[in-house]
């Protein structure tokens, strides 16, 4: 899933407003157009949020962003990371992981069980009225899914997934993160799949796992196995022709390349929530900041870099895309 729906976005964000903390700063470092506050029904990249849920993190101080009685310290999942590095197996690591949280933290005691030939992996809220929107629940699922797939190279495919609410508006969103079946008013979270899993080796070398980290949570937003969906394979052809800047074909020239008619694309992309506009101005937008804030490369060379002919008409897509100018937003960012 390479879009988000509006009610991850703003739900992850009720720790600031608590706090009487701005929302219109996380969302500008986050790379998104604050007007996403009044839309309901706009959707939002995966790397925006991705960055959004990082900056919610860094300014609370808080990995689980403001959802719990007390603080998860920036730092802790990396700390989780390097002990659970030297485990032979996936249930090794759920089970270290699990005694790991368990032991610095009463805000979200976990449990990993075995029964039937099943692996369950549950969690409830010590307070659930501190997560009103139920969205640290979810977001603890979807950590506890992403990672240890990682790990082991390949999806963990989910029989069953509960929750402990009732089923919320945004339950089709529910269905693409946790492919299975679904159940709603349990008495806990739970992740229930074979427990041949557990057996599985961890195949990530210590460089990889750094790299996840750094990364964190930008690589748990992505679902597994949807490196071989339709945009992402459009996104390997355009970033492979020319690796230093984005140069895109024509759609039907793109279709010929996948092996399909441009009917059919059409229909694939919409089917997908996308289009190859939205695709075209996800990627601009992602290499835009890249070479503005990492390698601090001026307006004009980004705006040929990314595929303007002006400077100008750039700066009007990028405050279209973060509600702010790219000078503006270098300097927020610096």
């Amino acid at each position: 899933m390479a879009t988000i729906c509006n009610h991850h976005v703003l739900s992850c964000m009720h720790g600031l407003r608590e706090r009487n903390l701005p929302q219109q700063q996380a969302l500008e470092r986050a790379g998104i157009n604050p007007n996403v506050i009044d839309n309901s029904n706009q959707r939002v990249h995966t790397d925006q949020v991705a960055r959004l849920f990082k900056t919610v993190q860094e300014t609370l101080n808080d990995e689980f962003m403001g959802f719990t009685q007390d603080n998860c310290k920036v730092g802790v999942f990396a700390t989780m990371a390097e002990l659970v590095s030297r485990c032979a197996t996936l249930g090794e690591l759920l089970d270290k992981a699990v005694n790991f949280y368990n032991l610095i933290s009463n805000d979200i005691p976990m449990r990993l069980s075995r029964s039937r030939g099943n692996a369950v992996l549950s969690f409830t809220m010590n307070q659930p009225q501190l997560d009103p929107e139920h969205f640290m629940a979810e977001f603890w699922l979807v950590i506890w899914h992403r990672f240890p797939s990682w790990y082991i190279g390949e999806p963990i495919r989910l029989k069953e997934t509960h929750f402990t609410f009732k089923a919320p508006a945004h339950r089709s969103e529910l269905e693409i993160m946790f492919p299975s079946q679904l159940q709603f008013n349990s008495s806990a979270n739970r992740l229930i799949f074979d427990a041949q899993y557990l057996d599985k080796p961890l195949l990530r070398s210590d460089q990889e796992l750094a790299q996840f980290v750094e990364n964190a949570p930008a690589d748990v937003m992505t679902i597994p196995g949807s490196d071989s969906t339709l945009e992402a394979q459009i996104e390997r052809i355009i970033s492979t022709r020319h690796p230093e800047r984005l140069v895109f074909m024509p759609i039907h020239q793109l279709a010929k390349e996948l092996g399909i008619s441009s009917q059919t694309l059409h229909r694939r992309l919409k089917e997908s929530a996308t289009s190859y506009q939205k695709i075209k101005d996800n990627m601009r937008r992602e290499m835009a900041i890249q070479k503005l804030v990492i390698e601090k490369l001026s307006v004009e060379r980004v705006a040929e870099i990314v595929g303007f002919t002006e400077s100008r008409s750039f700066t009007r897509a990028f405050k279209h895309w973060t509600g702010l100018t790219p000078r503006k937003y270098c300097r927020r960012e610096g």
